[in-house]
């Protein structure tokens, strides 16, 4: 009965995040003109001749962008999202000689955020960075897209250094002993509608275990309601919380890798304590379905540029972000790729919260 009483008020919760939620243009082309090229009589060569110019194919250049592109971000002030864009801000705007300004719209796991990009104008001044919840929303049928709602601009980012860590609790087998002392009484602080609740579910299924689930926000606002006690355990990128871990005040239990991380050797992966979890976590560049595909591709050649600039590589070597360029055309096969794992996950929920 607990577990369908947590599946409901789950689904609820889903619904009522997305239920609560829900320029300058470019010029075609610099020199607009026909090619100076020798007249001929052949009426479709005039005619290709007139066309190629507005093309990106042909090499023309676009006006784009003239005035500040927003980046939605669908999370809230300093967490992992949220992180990410402000990166990708701080260099792009040197490169596309305009201001890039984070605007957080947070809600339903990033849905709100990424329906109102799906939903502006497609003049390039709107843009969405995004992580993994653009996958799950979809399979856990809280928004009907994923990927396939934007234009890409790439990826920019990974993260291999997903970990589950506690105030309270120094280790793993503390934190499991606490669960089987108190059913039900240790708070895993989390984002309903996320993939991280896949992680209690193995976890209770594993050990024989029963955790409450608190919606806490985004990882800024469970650092914080760890911090005031209000939550036992989260999970985040080790960058974010590192200064936390340095200072004691929090404790890694578990990394979501294959492997062990080797800035900290001694933390096992969740994987070697009896939980499969790894996390396939990237941060990604969406723009509305149809923007002009001159946009994305001087967009994504910025983009490209900025990975390559070592001050950007080691601004994300900070926050243990690793910088992998992926480009436009290659994203859609990574992301089916993802979505394999995140629907077992999905499945394993839905199996264990019936």
């Amino acid at each position: 009965m607990k577990k369908r009483a947590l599946g409901v008020f789950l689904s609820v919760m889903m619904a009522a995040s997305v239920l609560s939620g829900c320029s300058g243009g470019q010029k075609q082309a610099a020199g607009g003109t026909e090619p100076k090229a020798a007249e001929s009589q052949d009426n479709k060569g005039s005619e290709a001749a007139k066309e190629a110019p507005a093309t990106a194919e042909a090499g023309a250049e676009i006006s784009w962008p003239e005035n500040p592109i927003q980046i939605i971000v669908g999370a809230n002030a300093g967490g992992g999202i949220d992180t990410a864009a402000r990166l990708i801000a701080k260099y792009m705007e040197k490169e596309l000689g305009q201001p890039m300004v984070v605007s957080n719209v947070a809600g339903g796991a990033g849905s709100i955020a990424s329906n109102q990009v799906k939903d502006s104008k497609a003049d390039g001044y709107t843009m969405l960075v995004c992580h993994e919840a653009l996958l799950t929303n979809k399979i856990s049928g809280v928004t009907e897209f994923d990927y396939d709602g934007f234009a890409s601009g790439g990826i920019p980012f990974k993260v291999y250094t997903t970990c589950l860590l506690s105030k309270k609790y120094a280790t793993f087998d503390e934190l499991k002993e606490a669960a089987k002392a108190n059913p039900g009484a240790v708070k895993f602080g989390t984002e309903l509608a996320t993939n991280d609740t896949a992680i209690i579910a193995m976890m209770e299924e594993e050990f024989d275990l029963q955790y409450q689930l608190v919606d806490a926000g985004a990882v800024s606002d469970q650092i914080a309601a760890m911090m005031g006690d209000h939550i036992d355990f989260m999970k985040a990128p080790v960058g974010l919380v590192k200064d936390y871990v340095a200072s004691g005040d929090f404790h890694l239990l578990a990394f979501f890798n294959e492997e062990r991380n080797p800035d900290y050797p001694e933390v096992p992966t969740m994987k070697e304590l009896g939980v499969d979890f790894v996390v396939d976590k990237f941060f990604f560049c969406g723009f509305p379905k149809d923007t002009d595909p001159a946009i994305i591709e001087k967009f994504t050649a910025a983009l490209e540029r900025v990975c390559q600039n070592p001050e950007f590589q080691a601004d994300a070597k900070n926050v243990e972000y690793a910088v992998e360029y992926m480009a436009p055309a290659d994203t859609d096969a990574y992301f089916e790729q993802c979505k394999v794992r995140l629907q077992e996950y999905q499945d394993i929920l839905d199996s264990h919260y019936q």
